[in-house]
């Protein structure tokens, strides 16, 4: 019976694991094209709230705007760049669009400042605020008039189309923006970008982490892209857009409107990615487009870290984008703590460590309560065998099958014997172990995180395969010293167990392996005091042996 419990918990949880990987979920089918969106107020109460539409249709714009006297162009290509505290961002004239959004205090895998803006080398790369028509982005030259914190971009042909952008950088991460377009201009989209930051080798080959996907939240529901998924062009005509843009694990570049939006596009695009010393590789890019309803958008650009705090922050749905799944209030509480850890001693390994002895600490009368209750099962398992054997010949008797059954509970009554006091317990530690690895997967606090000598990244696999291959160790030490039971075919799966989660940890990030190679060693650690305190180890004279 223990064997099957145990074999019950570490197959979950191998479930739990690979499902994410084998089976993700399919990209949302596009809503039919619905009636015209209304105008009507929309409001939520509470921090899930998301921001309203405007209330009537937007006034028409003054009219120099609408048209202008005579053609307005730039001469040149200009660079405006905006910095404060936290982002520094360049704006060129060049189709009035956002060249780069460097994060301050994050870095690339070159050691460089992050960029969130990536390089795609295709013509239908639109960077974010850029416009998009029929005939493709907007590459036209504009006219520049700076301000203290910003820009004011104009382009006109002088015969009824024109463009008007406002762009202004406050204290956080996002770009007030405000965008006018009057004639042939006034269908646009508006680029949220194409691509969401270039990525380096060890991200390129995690199977496990999101890059570069569409994110939508409109009619308070949101919903996700994978551009693995994205074969046609995607098309949405929600009620109310609360924003719109690219995600990926760690970080978001979203478009957030204020004004009506008649419709989301989101197209994939091919492309031969080149790098340094390898072969040149077919790689895929989404790019996501906001159309406005009155050719008027007044809203932000918000490219920013996905933290926990700065989120939760900046609200109005924003904060959904760091989803930890089902258990994720267990999840944001593993992460206080590691917060809180990592406040003392310095180190996020280190600070994984102790949060593990923690977690079974609190953990160990459960798992001494399933120790026990399992090893009495394994005394009573002779007797459940010879009750089997009885009815052996009569298994397909329904009435033979009862009595067995009542001779069975009948000899643990007498055995004091509880067969799901040793379950529960290990059922209970099945969400603690998915929101703890849900939480390894996308806590920006681990990325490029240090712990000891060639562990340079948490959020990265080990490059020497050191912990993934301790992991198997211990798990095999855990097997052996733990009384083998069950039919043969059931004892071959178990010892093959620690060889497929060895070879499936080989690419997880080095903080899950450090974790789940603790949590095997303190259980190791946790059994044998079990064991002793019932008697069945002796520790003393020569060491360890059975009683």
């Amino acid at each position: 019976m223990e064997k099957r419990l145990l074999l019950a918990f570490v197959l979950s949880a191998l479930i739990f694991a690979g499902w994410s990987i084998l089976f993700p979920p399919p990209a949302p089918v596009a809503p039919p094209p619905a009636e015209e969106p209304t105008n009507e107020r929309v409001s939520q109460a509470g921090a899930e709230a998301v921001r309203d539409p405007v209330a009537e249709e937007a006034p028409e714009p003054p009219a120099e705007q609408q048209v202008a006297a005579e053609a307005v162009v730039g001469a040149a290509e200009e660079i405006i760049e905006l910095s404060n505290d936290v982002v520094t961002i360049e704006l060129s004239n060049r189709g009035a669009a956002v060249k780069s959004i460097r994060l301050v205090g994050f870095d690339d895998d070159d050691g460089e400042v992050l960029d969130l803006v990536q390089t795609v080398p295709v013509a239908e790369r639109a960077r974010p605020l850029q416009l998009v028509t029929t005939e493709g982005p907007d590459d036209r030259l504009y006219r520049v008039e700076r301000l203290d914190d910003g820009a004011v971009m104009t382009w006109s042909d002088g015969a009824g189309t024109s463009v008007r952008k406002v762009i202004a950088l406050g204290d956080g991460y996002g770009l007030d923006v405000s965008i006018t377009t009057t004639g042939g201009m006034r269908d646009a989209g508006i680029s949220a970008g194409t691509g969401l930051r270039n990525l380096g080798a060890a991200e390129r080959d995690s199977r496990l982490a999101v890059w570069g996907d569409g994110i939508v939240l409109a009619d308070g529901e949101v919903e996700t892209y994978k551009k693995a998924k994205v074969k046609a062009p995607v098309s949405l005509r929600p009620g109310v857009v609360a924003f719109a843009g690219l995600d990926d694990a760690y970080f978001i570049n979203l478009l957030r409107p204020t004004t009506r939006i008649d419709e989301v596009r989101i197209e994939r695009f091919a492309f031969m990615e080149t790098i340094e010393g390898e072969e040149p590789t077919e790689n895929f890019a989404l790019r996501v487009l906001l159309v406005p309803g009155t050719g008027v958008f007044e809203g932000e650009l918000l490219g920013a870290p996905k933290e926990y705090g700065l989120l939760q922050k900046i609200g109005g749905g924003v904060e959904k984008t760091l989803d930890f799944g089902i258990f994720g209030f267990i999840s944001v509480f593993f992460l206080k703590a590691l917060w809180w850890i990592y406040g003392i001693v310095g180190n996020y390994g280190t600070a994984i460590i102790l949060l593990t002895v923690g977690i079974r600490i609190v953990l160990f009368p459960l798992m001494h309560t399933s120790t026990v209750s399992m090893r009495k099962m394994a005394k009573v398992q002779p007797k459940v065998k010879e009750i089997q054997a009885k009815y052996k010949k009569k298994k397909n008797d329904p009435q033979a099958r009862s009595k067995m059954s009542q001779e069975t509970m009948a000899l643990y009554k007498e055995e004091g014997v509880n067969p799901m006091a040793g379950c529960l317990p290990v059922l209970v530690q099945l969400p603690i172990l998915w929101a703890l690895y849900q939480l390894f997967l996308h806590a920006i606090e681990l990325r490029h995180e240090p712990f000891i000598l060639w562990i340079t990244d948490l959020s990265a696999k080990d490059p020497l395969y050191v912990t993934p291959i301790l992991m198997t160790a211990t798990m095999w030490l855990q097997q052996k010293l733990a009384p083998q039971a069950g039919d043969p075919q059931q004892q071959k799966i178990m010892r093959m167990l620690p060889l497929i989660f060895g070879i499936m940890f080989l690419q997880f990030p080095s903080g899950l392996v450090l974790y789940w190679l603790t949590n095997n060693v303190i259980s190791i650690l946790q059994q044998e005091i079990t064991l002793f305190m019932i008697g069945e180890r002796k520790y003393g004279g020569r060491g360890r042996r059975k009683s």
